[in-house]
C-alpha cells in the first residue's frame, strides 16, 4: 500500500509542476496543494522507514 502512496504522491508532485503556471489562480492555488501533499507524504515516509523498532533488546 505505501508504495502505491508514494507513486500516487509522486504524480501529484508531477502534476502539480505542470499546473503551477495555469491559466486561473484557482488552478495555481490547486497545484500548489497537490505538491505540498505529495511532498509531505514522501516526508513522512522517510522519516517513519528510518525508525526500527529494537525487538532484541
Amino acid at each position: 500500500m505505501k508504495k502505491i502512496l508514494a507513486i500516487v504522491a509522486v504524480l501529484f508532485i508531477v502534476a502539480g509542476f505542470g499546473m503551477i503556471h495555469g491559466p486561473s489562480q484557482t488552478m495555481e492555488y490547486i497545484s500548489i496543494a497537490m505538491m505540498g501533499m505529495g511532498t509531505s507524504y514522501l516526508i513522512f515516509l522517510i522519516l517513519s522507514s528510518g525508525k526500527k523498532k529494537d525487538e532484541d533488546s
